[in-house]
């Protein structure tokens, strides 16, 4: 015998609400989070791509915070590496003046001035360490405080207490790249002829007076080319450190390059088109409001209303 009944069109029309309500809060989310999903397993089909986005944004973060750390650090150290550079060149420049108006009255005050501008350069620091002493934080790595301290009895290389460990960081996906400089490598030259000159100055042949002795001239004439020799050498440091300023604003350009595009391969993957998604929501209203209007009129119906 055939059997008839309503109930089988009520479980339709109560399957296709729920299945209407549920698109309808996929399409809420959507549109309140602007993400195409709340969980990784609506994301399945892309999730390796995803993955390895997030993983190279990451790195990527940390090679641009580096970049930011370390550009600092070379800021502060072509300061302090023109500022030596710049003692260099005011003592070639006070060496012949004395020549040429052959007096050497002011020579020894300038000597001073010229060792003072070179240590605190020396000894400058960046986020409290030493730039210049290697792996040695804790102390300066000029050891001597003042221009007396360079007695005929001391070897200019027992001044120096920093540690031949340069700093090195990585700021892309290349080797490690040296950053640090040392400060007997930066300052021995200039050192040693600031040295030469206070000991002559204080020996037999000196003091430097208001008319210099033909020995005193002579001496002079003799120590342009070291001091020439030490300023060209600490041109060529800053230079060097140019080069590293500019590597690592490169490398940090490219790296904030690469983010975008990485941040644009994660969009195209976990956000959702907007517009698309405001649509849908609106559908699936529609859809909703269907079904529970199809529900409500298909429950009220019942075949004892026909058999009667």
């Amino acid at each position: 015998m055939t059997r008839i009944a309503t109930n089988i069109s009520n479980q339709v029309s109560l399957s296709e609400l729920l299945r209407n309500q549920s698109q309808l809060l996929e399409a809420q989310k959507q549109v309140a989070s602007g993400k195409i999903s709340s969980d990784l397993k609506g994301l399945a089909p892309q999730l390796g791509a995803l993955s390895a986005a997030h993983a190279l944004t990451a790195r990527n973060e940390g090679y641009i915070e580096a970049g930011k750390a370390i550009s600092g650090r070379l800021a502060t150290q072509d300061l302090a590496l023109n500022e030596i550079a710049g003692a260099g060149d005011d003592l070639r420049q006070a060496v012949i003046d004395a020549i040429g108006l052959d007096s050497g009255t002011t020579l020894v005050q300038q000597l001073e001035a010229v060792f003072d501008r070179a240590l605190n350069a020396l000894n400058q620091t960046y986020s409290g360490r030493p730039l210049f002493g290697g792996s040695k934080v804790d102390t300066p790595p000029v050891n001597i405080k003042t221009l007396n301290d360079l007695s005929p009895t001391v070897v200019i290389a027992d001044i120096f207490d920093n540690t031949k460990v340069k700093a090195s960081a990585r700021v892309d996906e290349g080797q490690p790249i040296k950053i640090g400089f040392l400060a007997d490598d930066v300052g021995t030259n200039l050192l040693t002829v600031i040295k030469s000159i206070k000991d002559f100055n204080d020996g037999a042949s000196g003091p430097f007076g208001a008319q210099l002795t033909a020995a005193q001239k002579t001496f002079l004439q003799g120590t342009l080319a070291g001091i020439t020799s030490a300023s060209n050498g600490l041109n060529a440091v800053v230079g060097k450190n140019g080069l590293l300023q500019t590597r690592v604003e490169n490398a940090q350009a490219r790296a904030e390059d690469q983010q975008l595009l990485l941040r644009q391969v994660v969009g195209d993957i976990e956000d959702a088109d907007l517009a698309q998604a405001a649509t849908r929501l609106t559908q699936a209203q529609t859809a909703v409001e269907a079904s529970a209007r199809t529900f409500s009129l298909l429950s009220n119906l019942s075949l004892l209303n026909f058999l009667r």
